[in-house]
């Protein structure tokens, strides 16, 4: 048998007939279709694995993945100690009730209000009725609040205060204007013309002064002037702070030269009299004082021209004076 004839070991069994004869199966298109007979398929060459890790005793085993690592665990905590509550702070106990306000305000109002009808005091009400006003107001507030119990007193404090005040504030007004006023001279002698020895001048609350001719002294180095007031008035003349400027020429003498001898009254009630006395020291030459002289702090300057006894023209003078003290004395009995 030839080579020919060798069956082929790839060959699959023929179910029917002889072998090596057909098997009566043909494939589609018939015999001649069949397509020759095929070897295995080769076999692909493939690469070399690498080698598996082999774990250590400590790794995990296979198919596990790793676990990420753990910080190793501190020292235990200490046993936790059942300890009992701590004990509530105490709640603070509401202090004594704050009244200082209400009453003080209640306390100045109350003077405040006895002092606002005196005329002459009237300020001193407005300097305790303003803080009484205040401190009124607080207490009545710090009351509302709870803080105090003087509710009352506070508010009378308040309502004293506001009218001591208003009433010592029109007072005082009346008060600065009477303390501010000026009493002016009348009389045309002291005013517009100089008054000459013995003319009246005459101011608008009924005070009059009178001057008679200065009186030298044996010397003749001093002469004495005498100044007398009356009030004809109904009031009393209140005459503190008189003042006396003596000239000669246009020159005024200083006060060392010009002295007060008898001092005047604080006051003059009506139809009183009262002399005061002024030494001067004469200077040399002199032969006539010009005098300015005002009463009381409260009157206005009267103007006094007097001519010194032996002086040159001093009759004429003299007797010039007393004509218009005469025709005065008769305006003043008017």
């Amino acid at each position: 048998m030839t080579s020919m004839d060798e069956p082929d070991p790839f060959r699959a069994p023929e179910e029917n007939g002889a072998p090596g004869r057909g098997t009566g199966w043909e494939p589609p298109g018939g015999t001649g279709a069949v397509p020759p007979p095929q070897g295995p398929p080769a076999p692909q060459p493939q690469g070399i694995a690498a080698p598996a890790a082999v774990p250590g005793p400590d790794a995990p085993g296979a198919g596990y993945a790793p676990l990420a690592q753990q910080q190793p665990y501190g020292p235990p905590p200490p046993p936790v100690m059942n300890l009992p509550y701590a004990a509530p702070f105490p709640v603070r106990p509401p202090g004594p009730p704050r009244n200082g306000l209400g009453t003080a305000s209640l306390v100045l109002g109350v003077l405040a209000a006895a002092l606002c009808w005196t005329f002459y005091l009237s300020p001193v009400a407005v300097v305790l009725g303003v803080p009484a006003l205040i401190l009124g107001a607080a207490g009545a507030a710090r009351a509302r609040r709870g803080e105090a119990t003087n509710r009352l007193p506070a508010l009378g404090g308040l309502w004293t205060g506001a009218g001591a005040t208003a009433i010592g504030a029109v007072l005082s007004v009346l008060l600065m204007g009477t303390l501010l006023k000026v009493v002016e001279v009348t009389s045309e002698a002291g005013s517009e013309l100089l008054a000459g020895a013995e003319v009246t001048v005459r101011y608008e609350d009924g005070l009059t002064v009178t001057m008679p001719e200065p009186e030298l002294s044996t010397s003749g180095a001093v002469a004495t002037v005498e100044i007398r007031l009356r009030n004809e008035g109904g009031d009393a003349a209140h005459l503190g702070g008189a003042e006396l400027y003596v000239l000669v020429g246009e020159r005024e003498l200083p006060g060392r030269d010009v002295r007060l001898e008898t001092p005047l009254p604080g006051s003059l009630e009506p139809g009183q009299n009262w002399t005061a006395r002024y030494t001067v020291t004469v200077p040399a030459g002199a032969h006539e004082f010009g005098l300015d002289f005002a009463p009381g702090r409260d009157y206005a300057f009267g103007y006094w021209q007097l001519p010194l006894p032996g002086a040159a023209g001093s009759g004429e003078d003299g007797d010039a004076g007393a004509d218009r003290g005469g025709d005065d004395g008769d305006t003043a009995d008017v």
